[in-house]
C-alpha cells in the first residue's frame, strides 16, 4: 500500500540520474527524452563534477507529463 509519509526520504535539491529516476518513477527513456528536450538539465556540480538535475526541473517535467491533455499530458 506504499510507504508511510514519515518513512519517505528527504529528497535533495540536486539529484544524480539514479536518484532522479527513483524520485520521478519514470523510465530511463522518459528521463532521456526530457533531457534531450531541455526540460531537465543535468549540470556538473561538486568537486568531482557529478552530473545533477535540479528537483524543481524534475517536478516541472512531471507536471507537464501529468498535466492536461491539451498540453500533451495525461488526463487524470
Amino acid at each position: 500500500m506504499g510507504l508511510a509519509l514519515e518513512k519517505l526520504p528527504d529528497w535533495p535539491a540536486g539529484m544524480n540520474r539514479g536518484m532522479a529516476l527513483a524520485y520521478t518513477g519514470v523510465s530511463g527513456e522518459q528521463l532521456d527524452e526530457w533531457r534531450r528536450a531541455g526540460v531537465v538539465r543535468f549540470r556538473p556540480r561538486g568537486p568531482r563534477g557529478q552530473m545533477l538535475a535540479l528537483r524543481t526541473d524534475l517536478d516541472a517535467a512531471l507536471a507537464i507529463l501529468f498535466g492536461t491533455e491539451s498540453r500533451g499530458g495525461i488526463e487524470l
